[in-house]
């Protein structure tokens, strides 16, 4: 799950950095399909850390934790609206089909 997100992550950066270097913006398509990307690594991410709170046990989760800590973090993060896989998928979907988008900076 962790080299899944990995992957997309760096195909977006790659991808990013191509376009920022040659002074263009990405299409819309290509844009959709990397907040999907960042959505899609983060969903991998939160679910890696699941099977490492699983074998920790119930002490992980107190307050001074590292692995309490990283989980909270990666709760929170994965909440933002910007990486809603549900939205992500709309919105690439609605791109790749050419459908009307909802209004949006992110995209």
């Amino acid at each position: 799950m962790i080299d899944t997100a990995r992957l997309h992550l760096r195909r977006a950066a790659d991808e990013v950095d191509t376009h920022a270097h040659a002074g263009r913006r990405p299409a819309l398509t290509e844009r959709a399909r990397l907040r999907m990307d960042a959505a899609h690594a983060m969903r991998c991410a939160r679910n890696a850390v699941s099977p490492l709170l699983n074998t920790a046990g119930a002490g992980s989760f107190a307050d001074g934790s590292d692995l309490q800590r990283a989980w909270r973090d990666i709760e929170t993060a994965s909440r933002h609206a910007a990486l809603s896989v549900q939205t992500s998928k709309e919105i690439y979907g609605r791109a790749l089909r050419g459908a009307p988008l909802p209004p949006s900076p992110v995209i």
